[in-house]
Formats: C-alpha cells, sequence, structure tokens
C-alpha cells in the first residue's frame, strides 16, 4: 500500500459576491498517495480549480473562505498552521503548475532569475553560483535544449511548450513531495502535450512525488492518473481507480463524460459518427435544485433525484468505487 501524504476532509469554499454567498466546493473529500497521479476532473466551474488552490491556501480573502474541513499534510492540518510556515512548505513541500504559463511568469526577468528566486526562498544556503548551477541543471531536467542560453532568457522569447516546462522546472526546483497540475497542458498542440505528460511521468518516477492532475480531458487522465475524482457543482459525484472509472462509469454525469471523447476508424482515420452531448447546462451555484445537482441533465431522473429523499451521498457501490447517485448504472 502506498504512503498517503494528503488528505483532505469535508472541505467547504465560499465567496461572497453581489448577489449573496456561494459554496464553490461543498464537502470535497480526497486523498493523494507518494508516487501515485490523482485525476480530479469536471466541467469548468465544477471547483477543481479552487480545491487547488485551498490546498496552497491561495483563495482569496475576502471575498473567499475556507468554511470548513481540514488539508492534512503528513499529520499536519495546513488550514491551522501560521502564515509563515506554510509560505515555506508552498512552493518547497507542495508545489503548483498554475494554467497559463505566459500570466504565470514575470515578463521582465529572465527564465533563470525566476527559478533561482524559488531556490533561494527555501534553500537560502546555496551560494549565488550554485543557485545558477540548479537553475540551468532544473530546464535540463525539464529536456529545455541548450538550457546555458534558455537560462539568460525572458518568458516571450521562448515557445508556449517551454514556458510550460519552465514552470515545470521551478515547481521541480525544490523537489516537493506533491506536485498540482491545474490543467498543465491547456493551449498546446497535442504533441507537445504528450511531451509534457511524458515528462511529468518520467520525474514522478525519478523523484517519487504524489501528483494532483486537474483536467477536463479524459484522454490525459486516462494517459496519466492511478485513482480519479469527478467533481460536478463543487462535489465528488463519482470517485474510483482509472480502470474500473473508464470501463464501469457509476455515475451517469461520467458515463456523459466518457461518450464524449472522439474515437476513431482505424481503417478510415474518421472519428466515428456524431459525438454525443450531454444535453442542457451546469446550474446556477446560486439557484440549485432541490436533490441531485444533475437532475435536469439525467435521462435516469426519478421523482427520487428531484429531492423526495434529499441529496444523494457519496456511497460505495463496489470496493474502491464511490458514486453520489439515487440510480447507479450497472
Amino acid at each position: 500500500m502506498a504512503e498517503k501524504i494528503l488528505e483532505i476532509k469535508d472541505l467547504c469554499v465560499e465567496f461572497n459576491t453581489d448577489r449573496g454567498r456561494i459554496r464553490a466546493v461543498n464537502g470535497v473529500n480526497l486523498e493523494v498517495f507518494k508516487g501515485k497521479t490523482l485525476g480530479v476532473v469536471g466541467e469548468s466551474g465544477s471547483g477543481k480549480s479552487v480545491t487547488a488552490l485551498s490546498i496552497m491556501r491561495l483563495i482569496p480573502t475576502p471575498p473567499g473562505r475556507i468554511a470548513n474541513g481540514t488539508i492534512d499534510y503528513r499529520g499536519e492540518n495546513l488550514l491551522e498552521i501560521p502564515f509563515d510556515e506554510m509560505r515555506r512548505i508552498r512552493g518547497n513541500k507542495i508545489a503548483m503548475i498554475f494554467q497559463e504559463p505566459m500570466t504565470s511568469l514575470n515578463p521582465v526577468f529572465t527564465v533563470g532569475n525566476q527559478i533561482e528566486e524559488v531556490i533561494e526562498l527555501h534553500q537560502s544556503e546555496l551560494s549565488k553560483e550554485q543557485r545558477k548551477e540548479k537553475a540551468v541543471e532544473m530546464l535540463k531536467l525539464v529536456g529545455i535544449p541548450s538550457p546555458e542560453q534558455r537560462v539568460t532568457e525572458y518568458p516571450h522569447q521562448l515557445s508556449g511548450g517551454m514556458r510550460q516546462r519552465v514552470m515545470i522546472a521551478m515547481s521541480l526546483a525544490c523537489e516537493p513531495d506533491i506536485l498540482i497540475a491545474d490543467e498543465p497542458t491547456t493551449a498546446l498542440d497535442v504533441t507537445i502535450q504528450a511531451q509534457i505528460l511524458e515528462l511529468m511521468n518520467k520525474l514522478q518516477k525519478e523523484l517519487g512525488m504524489g501528483i494532483i492532475m486537474i483536467t477536463h480531458d479524459l484522454g490525459v487522465v486516462a494517459e496519466t492518473c492511478d485513482d480519479v475524482a469527478v467533481m460536478y457543482c463543487g462535489q465528488i459525484v463519482e470517485r474510483a481507480d482509472v480502470k474500473t472509472l473508464f470501463n464501469h462509469p457509476q455515475h451517469p454525469y461520467t458515463k456523459g463524460l466518457m461518450e464524449s471523447i472522439p474515437s476513431f476508424d482505424s481503417t478510415s482515420g474518421q472519428t466515428k459518427g456524431r459525438l454525443p452531448t450531454i444535453e442542457g447546462m451546469v446550474p446556477s451555484l446560486f439557484d440549485l435544485p432541490d436533490g441531485c445537482n444533475f437532475q435536469d441533465r439525467c435521462k435516469n431522473v426519478t421523482d427520487k433525484c428531484r429531492g423526495s429523499e434529499g441529496e444523494p451521498k457519496l456511497r460505495e457501490i463496489s470496493p474502491g468505487h464511490d458514486a453520489a447517485c439515487f440510480h447507479p448504472l450497472s
């Protein structure tokens, strides 16, 4: 059994808005294991990134606040430790790759300066020359050619794929225990995407870190993840190991996501017919329905789903496979 290094229990995150208070994350429970990758999937607005920012304690306060729950990292609740101690953990023990490398990197500093800053913050005993050597070493580690030259260049001089590799290099500079990757391949072409995912798998094997892969791309999940949590309207609606989830989805929402993956005819090279869609829209967090949040988009909806017995809770369907549905698929 792999070592558990992070456990989230009953996490709830709220935001105050002009229209009132909304709960963007509602009762999330997750576990991250050493050397394993947890995929967190769902449509935009499902609460994936808010969950990740909560782990890093980067929720803007105000308007946001973590209303309930615990985030235990190796037995220590990150929500209770002093802010200065959290700063030492952030980037050092738990690192994050953000969605847009062009907006995450500072345009007026070289990529070398920015990697060295991370190293200086957490490994102050290293000399300036040692920090520069390590920056070059990190660029080499993530597969950037001519790292001695690239370390002197600015973000705008690099391609999108190289900027994303720089972000990974910064995240790994202190060899973190946990890496949170928030849509790490967004806006990259498929060739670069495959290279980035292969790189992350390779580095995980070398460093033994746990990874939280946040994405809406189930192809990425199938290729990289060991376990998967499916989110909808701020809640986890299904959770299982990746093989079980793909072979036996139990929540209608998960099945809808699976069916939306394009499949190709190997002889013609064309997609096999028209892709099914999940009808309807995600309900507004200001006006969630009674009962199941997925009821207006579900083909299997009954009166039970519409609130006669309250909201469906996440429950075990089979060993290691949980779903929040009154009528799980079988």
